[in-house]
């Protein structure tokens, strides 16, 4: 990637970062759902840019872990460990990169980044004697659709105006013809 698209990524991460811990906590009904951060870095791996999705996390979660008025749940490593997950299964499981596959991962992510915040949840009042409150599990049905919308919009976006996700299938002649 060039210096002004890290660049742009690093404001994009920032700004993400700020609007998940500052106003996500007090939004109204529809915007509280919307979590852009852990969707778009499926995104990234979807469009092989590893170090881009990584970055990106490690950005918004210290923005998030620093400004978060509610405790955060170490959403650093929490999504440190998610990305690591979803780096696996990009490479291994979902590997034609299609529609269906980048939803299974922002599934999958959100579903995994709610069950590491309960066991770190669970670690911090078991050992540490400190309550670290999370969202209720019906709230993650909720986000998982909003994030899998915008999963979905963006991927329509980026294969209808870069055909990067579009495969390129040779016509032949005869195939539709009837003898």
């Amino acid at each position: 990637m060039r210096k002004s698209s890290w660049a742009l990524l690093g404001v994009a991460a920032l700004a993400a970062g700020v609007y998940e811990s500052a106003f996500v906590s007090s939004a109204p009904w529809p915007v509280y759902f919307f979590r852009p951060v852990l969707p778009a870095c499926v995104m990234l791996f979807l469009l092989n840019r590893r170090t881009a999705a990584y970055v990106t996390a490690a950005l918004a979660g210290g923005v998030i872990s620093l400004l978060s008025a509610a405790p955060s749940g170490w959403i650093l490593g929490r999504w440190m460990i998610v990305l690591l997950i979803i780096d696996v299964l990009s490479e291994r499981v979902a590997t034609n990169r299609s529609l269906y596959a980048a939803l299974a991962l922002v599934v999958v992510a959100r579903v995994f980044d709610r069950l590491l915040w309960q066991i770190f949840s669970w670690f911090s009042l078991v050992i540490l004697h400190q309550a670290s409150p999370i969202e209720s599990w019906a709230h993650l049905l909720w986000v998982t659709s909003v994030d899998m919308l915008l999963a979905a919009l963006v991927f329509i976006a980026i294969t209808l105006f870069t055909k990067r996700f579009v495969i390129a299938i040779n016509p032949r002649k005869e195939r539709y013809e009837q003898r």
